[in-house]
């Protein structure tokens, strides 16, 4: 945990480093963020980012998931300023190390591969930030997901604190008021808590984020018995007691963007805690049925959803980061 002596110092240094971002801090800190902002100094940009995120996905189509979920812990915490893929320093136990992102996160060395083209192409241009926010679009897009427009102009971040992490992500055990609660500090209202836990229509999850519902519910060594008995022992078979570890899909379509994590939650084969809550509050039920009557429209409004989380405004800015893992020390 970082000490207010640590942060102190930290902050300090990063005021040097903001004063040197002035200009480029006036251009953007009215949260005017455009769709076209690399038009002129990069062209390219967006094509490179795609034809990379296409060729990694071909090659495995699980880091898609990841991708998309990099974006969301990066806006959850400090807003989206790329800080999430910092790596720690002497001075500095960044989020990367935090409980709740430690082993759970992944897709860094991607993100610095495609950093590393867009800036052979065109140094000091794009940040990492904006990258989050253009390969979560595009990973979703590869599994059949639909585009939405990614305004872009975000500025990096100068610092990173693992102990920020908890109480700014939404977390597996957390009920229906405490998600709305986690995800109105980022800007966004109920209905957008339901339809981004959509996004749990792809990836995967270990198996001991589930084992109190599979094994030992309410600590009566039993089985939740709102699952479906069926798909509990499909579950079992998957996740043994002896292999917490392991991992399952968290929807039965697992590798395609769709609404089928709806139906999953209708029928009773919700996995994790904080999806199965959806439906105890009549807006989640509402709009799951909604998402599986008319999946089109689940695939629309995610990108509208993803559009307002990625204004969520970092609280230090410090500029475009050369490296994505570290931050490069400007003269003043």
């Amino acid at each position: 945990m970082a000490s207010d002596s640590s942060r102190w110092l930290l902050n300090l240094q990063g005021r040097c480093l903001m004063t040197c971002a002035l200009l480029l801090l006036a251009a953007v800190s009215s949260e005017q963020l455009s769709e076209n902002f690399y038009d002129a100094k990069c062209p390219q940009a967006m094509s490179i980012i795609k034809q990379k995120v296409d060729k990694l996905v071909n090659a495995d189509r699980s880091i898609a998931a990841s991708l998309m979920r990099l974006h969301f812990h990066d806006c959850f915490v400090r807003g989206c300023d790329g800080s999430v893929l910092l790596n720690s320093t002497e001075r500095m136990l960044t989020e990367k190390e935090a409980l709740l992102n430690k082993g759970s996160i992944r897709g860094f060395e991607q993100i610095d591969e495609i950093k590393y083209e867009l800036e052979h192409a065109c140094p000091g241009v794009v940040s990492c930030a904006d990258i989050l926010a253009v390969v979560a679009r595009d990973a979703t897009v590869k599994l059949g997901g639909w585009s939405w427009p990614v305004f872009l102009g975000r500025l990096d971040g100068v610092v990173s604190f693992a102990d920020e992490v908890n109480g700014s992500l939404p977390t597996r055990l957390d009920n229906y008021a405490k998600l709305v609660a986690t995800f109105a500090k980022v800007g966004l209202d109920a209905k957008d808590m339901v339809i981004l836990s959509g996004g749990h229509s792809i990836g995967k999850v270990h198996c001991g984020a589930f084992f109190e519902r599979l094994y030992n519910f309410q600590g009566l060594n039993i089985t939740d018995p709102s699952i479906d008995p069926s798909f509990a022992a499909f579950l079992k078979k998957q996740c043994p007691q002896t292999n917490p570890f392991g991992f399952t899909a968290l929807d039965a379509t697992n590798g395609t963007f769709d609404s089928a994590y709806y139906h999953d939650l209708l029928t009773n084969r919700g996995i994790l805690q904080s999806d199965v809550v959806l439906l105890s509050d009549p807006l989640g039920v509402e709009y799951a049925i909604k998402a599986v009557s008319d999946p089109q429209s689940f695939l629309f409004e995610f990108g509208q959803a993803m559009i307002k989380m990625g204004n969520a405004p970092g609280p230090a800015p410090y500029g475009w980061r050369k490296h994505c893992a570290f931050v490069e020390h400007k003269p003043c």
